[in-house]
């Protein structure tokens, strides 16, 4: 009996010393949230000509210890997170992949802003910067992207991966009396408004290229010989979408996203789809895997517990006929399903939350589109921001993420469709 009663005591003990460490080990993880840090989207268009367009959507802003709408907060006109100058860090998955620098805003049934982009380098370790001149007596919140270095001489020329059509002003706004390292533009009328800080994202240093050696190519043509053409570097065109952050301090960079072993993502994939589909009515039971369409999925380690967390998108185009009326005939409806979920220690996803809707009933329930993973406070753990559309506007979602249950964070942000 004592031997009983010894041995129900040591495994009790080793159980509380594994929570205790667990514990520990989840607090050290998680820091404190930020005081104030913005969150938006950034979408950078290049045409065929390589031309890039950058456009920036707010999303939302982290003020006095909750969030708010930031396509409408501090609005004086434009909102406080689309003031000249603010510059936000554009992540995948959490990784830096360029700076969007607001130059301009505009309000056409919703705020967004027009800004030069600049492709981020890769980090390297640079002396500690002094910290930027205050203004006496001015103790106001400012908001900016952290770690920033000194701003560089402009030049005349757009560096390459930057905004062609909108360097030029940016050039022309410059003034130089400005003070170095700090090109914050006058005061506004409002002395309560919070300032958001303006700075320069690091710049690329110029790389010392080796001059090539003369070949038989390189040299004059023989004369009465055509001469040889020149290979035009081949520009990608299109549309890319990224989360984005400004933030006043600093944070810990990390990826999001969850490392596969070969061969796991894709059965993970195959167990998807058998939990998408069982999501969907009864009606679709002669549906099968082969039926989804227009297939996402993204998988993150949000938490740092090194489990997987998978958000999985659909669509089954047409999989009904809608009824319709005395002079409307009923019509086809595509149907779109979200679900979000975690693997377990066997390796099955377990589904913590899900959105099933049609494209019928897009005013009740809004078809969701993954963004990305982002850290929306600065606590070291990240969320999920989702667009969603409705019938005739769409608008942001976040969603934080727990080891059994999906909280919503933030709703809001909205704009017509066009």
């Amino acid at each position: 009996m004592n031997l009983y009663s010894r041995s129900r005591f040591l495994a009790s003990a080793v159980l509380v010393l594994v929570c205790a460490a667990a514990v520990t080990t989840a607090f050290a993880q998680r820091r404190k949230a930020h005081k104030m840090r913005a969150t938006a989207v950034v979408e950078v268009n290049t045409d065929s000509a390589g031309i890039v367009a950058t456009h920036v959507f707010p999303v939302t802003i982290l003020d006095e210890g909750s969030f708010h709408d930031a396509s409408i907060y501090r609005a004086a006109p434009q909102p406080m997170a689309l003031d000249n100058g603010i510059v936000y860090e554009a992540q995948a998955d959490g990784m830096p992949v360029g700076y969007a620098t607001i130059l301009s805003s505009t309000n056409n049934k919703g705020w967004t802003a027009l800004g030069k982009w600049q492709v981020a380098n890769e980090p390297k370790k640079t002396q500690a910067q002094s910290p930027a001149p205050v203004t006496p007596g001015n103790d106001r919140p400012i908001i900016h992207r952290g770690d920033a270095g000194p701003s560089a001489t402009p030049s005349s020329t757009p560096a390459p991966g930057t905004d062609s059509t909108t360097s030029a002003s940016a050039s022309a706004s410059s003034s130089p009396s400005a003070p170095s390292g700090d090109s914050s533009a006058a005061a506004p009328d409002d002395a309560d408004r919070p300032v958001l800080r303006r700075r320069s994202p690091p710049q690329a240093e110029p790389a010392s290229t080796p001059l090539p050696s003369p070949t038989p190519s390189a040299q004059a043509p023989a004369e009465g010989l055509p001469a040889p053409r020149t290979k035009l570097p081949v520009i990608t065109s299109g549309t890319k979408t990224f989360v984005a952050v400004s933030d006043n301090e600093s944070a810990d960079v990390r990826s999001f996203a969850f490392k596969w072993k070969p061969g796991e993502e894709q059965q993970m994939e195959v167990k998807m789809r058998k939990l998408a589909l069982a999501q969907l009515p009864r009606e679709n039971a002669q549906l099968n895997t082969n039926s989804l369409q227009n297939v996402v999925m993204r998988s993150f380690d949000l938490d740092l517990s090194n489990d997987a967390v998978i958000v999985f998108s659909a669509e089954i185009p047409g999989s009904y006929l809608a009824p319709g009326g005395k002079s409307t005939p009923g019509k086809f409806v595509s149907r779109y399903v979200t679900v979000i979920s975690r693997v377990d220690f066997e390796g099955v996803p377990q589904k913590l939350a899900s959105s099933v809707t049609d494209s019928s009933r897009l005013d009740v329930a809004p078809r969701l589109e993954l963004i990305d993973a982002v850290d929306v406070d600065g606590d070291g753990l990240a969320e999920l921001l989702f667009r969603e559309y409705g019938f005739d506007e769409k608008s942001f979602i976040i969603y934080g993420v727990g080891r059994s249950t999906v909280t919503k964070v933030f709703e809001g942000a909205s704009m017509p469709l066009r």
